[in-house]
Formats: C-alpha cells, sequence, structure tokens
C-alpha cells in the first residue's frame, strides 16, 4: 500500500470511530467536493468540513474496504485512483456502496489532505 492510499485509509479510520477532529484534518487548504445529499459542490476546507461533521453525526457503524489503488506522486501533489466498498446506517437504513474513486491530494505542514474527493457510487451488477 503506498503513502496515499494509508491517508485515505487514515482518513476512514478517524470516521468509523467517530474522530471528527481526526476526519477534518484530513482536508486540504483548497478541498472540493461533491455533497449528495444538497447535490451540490462544496468549494474550501470550511464547507467540507462543516459537511464531514454533520455525516459523522448522521451515519452509524460504518466500515470501508479500499482495494484497487493505483497512485502517482509529484512534489507536494498526488493523485490516487481506486475502489471503494462501504457499509453503513443512516437513518435505521443499511446502505451499501461500492464506487471507483479519486481523490487528489496535497501535502500541507507534512501531512497529505485530500484537495479532490470524487466517488461514483454504482448501482449492483444484474446478474
Amino acid at each position: 500500500m503506498g503513502e496515499l492510499q494509508a491517508a485515505l485509509e487514515s482518513m476512514f479510520d478517524a470516521f468509523e470511530r467517530g474522530d471528527t477532529e481526526g476526519l477534518v484534518a484530513s482536508v486540504a487548504s483548497e478541498a472540493q467536493g461533491v455533497d449528495e445529499i444538497s447535490r451540490k459542490w462544496m468549494r474550501g476546507a470550511e464547507e467540507v468540513q462543516d459537511y464531514l461533521r454533520g455525516l459523522v453525526s448522521m451515519v452509524t457503524g460504518m466500515k470501508t474496504a479500499v482495494t484497487d489503488g493505483n497512485e502517482r506522486i509529484d512534489g507536494d501533489t498526488g493523485l490516487l485512483t481506486c475502489w471503494i466498498d462501504q457499509d453503513y446506517t443512516v437513518e435505521g437504513a443499511a446502505q451499501h456502496v461500492s464506487a471507483p474513486t479519486t481523490v487528489i491530494f496535497k501535502r500541507e505542514a507534512g501531512a497529505w489532505r485530500f484537495s479532490l474527493f470524487h466517488s461514483i457510487p454504482l448501482p449492483p451488477e444484474e446478474t
């Protein structure tokens, strides 16, 4: 496992433990992402961190597996493509997500922090 995948897994580990501060510390200063609930872009660390704080209070029992990681590092910028499988509960309803995922990282203050997290949940395969 490379250092970017380790940083992503550390982020998910913080989420799974309910460590809100550890989770928001993984956000880069110029972070962006999509809020799947409101269906809009989030831009800037504060907006992304507020979103993550809300998720920690809404989601329970989250377990994440990161597989098929491929990373490229160029100076203080890193690109990770991987596959994420997650199981969690929201408002009493069990959820499963399987998604190809792209994460762009920036090295800030000596740590990898994500600046863009983009995941595309796919429906289950038809049999």
